[in-house]
């Protein structure tokens, strides 16, 4: 044992002694890492740690489901939340959606995926909170989203759910969000790394609609056409663009690049 450990450490290791289960053995692994002191003294034994939980997480996937989960995307984008057990996860998913998961203090509370709808100035974006055991059919959840958020109470912690993301090869944009930070600079972070803009269009004499025209960024107004119809584009003539053009309600032709928060105009024969 290594010197000065804390009492909380001490009742880790107890837990880990007495764990039946691999999920409680995790789970108790991770605790001790969280409470071991942090100096020269320690890193043989935070090495040691650090294998025989990557040793255990590695059996548990090995022996899960290989079959592949897919849930339906819904809104202008699927974002999935990545943390470990008890990182506050579905606290965070409460706040920033409308879902209300299980929050519990026990860990791997989460079973399933969860599912909530953000709102980022009426551009609707699913968020899917991963259950920690991080099991290859709901890592291939992530794999075919939008975006990732990492949620950490620490450094540690973020660094090993980034080597998580390597392990499965998942390439996605990532943000990194401490729990406690807020939630409207949350949603911002959300929607930067989606890259993606917000038209709104209107009707000749009428105000713009509420509800926008979610593009990808760099989008023409012939890739908008092509989304608000598709008769639209058969017997366009011009547009005329609020915001990002020279002077308000300038005539633009197909190839015109819309910015976010344009109000756009559609002519058509």
């Amino acid at each position: 044992m290594p010197a000065n450990v804390t009492v909380e450490y001490v009742k880790a290791e107890e837990k880990y002694r007495n764990a039946k289960t691999r999920e409680e053995k995790i789970a108790a692994l991770e605790e001790m890492l969280s409470k071991i002191p942090k100096h020269k003294g320690t890193e043989n034994m935070q090495a040691m740690l650090k294998q025989k939980l990557s040793k255990l997480k590695k059996q548990k996937q090995a022996k899960a489901s290989r079959k592949t989960i897919s849930i339906p995307k819904k809104g202008s984008a699927q974002v999935c939340i990545l943390g470990l057990t008890q990182s506050g996860k579905s606290t965070f998913l409460s706040r920033i959606t409308n879902a209300n998961p299980r929050i519990s203090e026990v860990p791997y509370t989460t079973k399933k995926p969860e599912v909530g709808t953000m709102d980022y100035e009426g551009v609707k974006i699913q968020l899917i909170e991963i259950p920690s055991t991080f099991r290859p059919s709901f890592m291939s959840i992530v794999q075919s989203s939008d975006g990732i958020i990492l949620i950490y109470r620490n450094e540690n912690e973020k660094r090993e759910l980034k080597e998580i993301l390597q392990d499965f090869r998942i390439r996605k944009p990532v943000i990194e969000i401490d729990r406690n930070q807020n939630i409207e600079k949350a949603k911002e972070s959300v929607w930067k790394i989606l890259e993606m803009i917000r038209v709104y269009c209107k009707e000749p004499g009428k105000k713009a609609v509420e509800k926008p025209l979610v593009l990808k960024k760099g989008s023409t107004v012939e890739d908008a056409v092509k989304k608000v119809h598709k008769d639209f584009f058969k017997y366009f003539r011009f547009a005329r663009v609020w915001g990002s053009s020279k002077y308000s309600g300038q005539r633009v032709g197909l190839d015109y690049k819309l910015k976010d928060g344009d109000v756009l105009e559609i002519h058509i024969s």
